[in-house]
């Protein structure tokens, strides 16, 4: 079956067309998780969490040119979240930074980005101005939640309020866009 139909299928919601997206690129995405991550545990959490998210946001997401490909791309950007959450950036920024910029030459890649970027920044300039600020640092900077507090003489429960209402309103705001993969 040509992967674009079974894209589609999988869009409708056919059980059949997930499974077999899931079992051709399992393998591939669990040793691309754990090159990043070094960690098999997280990297099966983390992939389980994607595959999962990407059948609830199936039929928000585009049709790809190359699923491969545009599993990897998603992929990426979980695994991102991923650490920030796990709050190990720091020591996994410099190889994930490396192996973004590696992974990321082609222009389909490029291309989803900027449109990512563009789409973010949109409804990011939507918000209030401290919530976007706070936001910004958290996100842009990687500026912690004391970071933030310090830099905008504000305690760190205010930042972590308007941390989570910025995600809040901007997972209203992208609700069926590729770019809710970034929150």
């Amino acid at each position: 079956m040509p992967e674009t139909l079974m894209w589609e299928r999988f869009q409708k919601g056919d059980t059949n067309a997930f499974e077999q997206i899931f079992q051709e690129h399992w393998n591939m995405l669990m040793h691309y998780a754990c090159s990043i991550l070094h960690d098999d545990a997280m990297a099966k959490d983390v992939l389980q969490n994607f595959f999962l998210e990407l059948w609830e946001k199936r039929e928000a997401l585009p049709v790809p040119q190359e699923i491969k490909a545009f599993l990897l791309f998603l992929l990426r950007l979980r695994i991102l979240n991923a650490l920030r959450k796990e709050d190990i950036r720091s020591k996994h920024e410099h190889s994930f930074a490396q192996l973004l910029q590696e992974h990321t030459s082609n222009s389909t890649d490029q291309l989803y980005y900027k449109q990512m970027y563009e789409e973010l920044m949109q409804h990011l300039n939507e918000l209030p101005p401290r919530i976007r600020q706070v936001f910004y640092m958290s996100r842009f900077e990687y500026q912690s939640v004391a970071e933030i507090a310090a830099a905008l003489g504000a305690s760190e429960q205010t930042v972590r309020n308007q941390l989570n209402t910025a995600n809040k309103r901007l997972k209203v705001m992208l609700k069926g866009s590729i770019a809710s993969f970034l929150l």
